[in-house]
């Protein structure tokens, strides 16, 4: 029973600072879409490097809510199996699945976790700030296979000692 809660827990405090990386990257890309839309029509000139910074931030507003979707249990199911279990069964098929969701995810952070690396040994000086927005990659593929271990653990049943 702790560690359900525990669990519980953990996975609440995710959400709350994901939510809150999205809600800032949203402020951040409306402001910035806002200044660019402003600049070009009264100023005739655009922010150096805006349209990269909103595509960076594109990313840190869909990958936190991708992380939520599965700690709200609102993702997308691709497993037909489990699309087509009964209620009763699907508590059961939730654990494999989600587990075999976790892996992939794990997978995803390992190789997005390469990419990064050889993006930062490559990179210019000018360009280091795009290098460390694109860090959301391996960080949210990483928070999306715990998120997924959470499912799992939390649709274990548990025996009443």
């Amino acid at each position: 029973m702790y560690v359900l809660r525990a669990c519980r827990g953990l996975e609440q405090a995710l959400t709350r600072i994901e939510l809150g990386t999205a809600l800032l990257a949203f402020v951040a890309m409306l402001s910035l879409s806002m200044a660019d839309i402003v600049g070009r029509n009264l100023f005739h000139a655009t922010l150096p490097g805006g349209d990269v910074m909103l595509r960076q931030l594109v990313l840190w507003v869909a990958l936190p809510g991708a992380a939520l979707a599965v700690s709200a249990q609102r993702h997308l199911y691709l497993d037909p199996a489990n699309l087509a279990a009964r209620p009763r069964w699907q508590k059961w098929t939730a654990i494999p699945f989600n587990l075999a969701a976790a892996v992939v995810c794990a997978l995803l952070t390992r190789a997005a976790w390469a990419y990064w690396q050889d993006a930062w040994q490559h990179q210019s000086t000018d360009a280091a700030w795009l290098t460390w927005m694109g860090l959301i990659m391996p960080v949210a593929f990483g928070l999306l296979a715990l998120h997924f271990l959470l499912r799992a653990a939390l649709a274990t049943p548990m025996k009443a000692s």
